[in-house]
């Protein structure tokens, strides 16, 4: 099997290029939005982690983003809760397709 991956920053074409090959894509970008809306196990690990700066299920991103204002090391802290789930979903995507 061939993997290809696209990167690149914001605004950058990378949505446009994929559907373009026409063939299974894993977008990390919905997938962790899935999970900010849909995973309340995410949810109170989190909130366990950086309780004063998440107030209610589902996760905003602006809660996210203060959080990490606030606290550059929450970064750190919400990157080893979220991205093992995404990693996860990865490999579960890649078995299937």
């Amino acid at each position: 099997m061939i993997r290809i991956a696209l990167v690149g920053s914001i605004g950058s074409g990378k949505t446009y290029i994929s559907k373009l090959f026409n063939y299974p894509i894993f977008n990390a970008d919905q997938v962790v939005s899935k999970i900010y809306s849909s995973d309340k196990d995410i949810y109170f690990q989190l909130k366990k982690k950086i309780p004063n700066l998440l107030f209610k299920f589902p996760i905003k991103k602006e809660d996210l983003i203060n959080a990490i204002i606030k606290n550059e090391k929450n970064i750190k802290i919400i990157s080893s809760i979220v991205h093992p789930k995404v990693r996860k979903k990865l490999k579960i995507f890649l078995k299937k397709n």
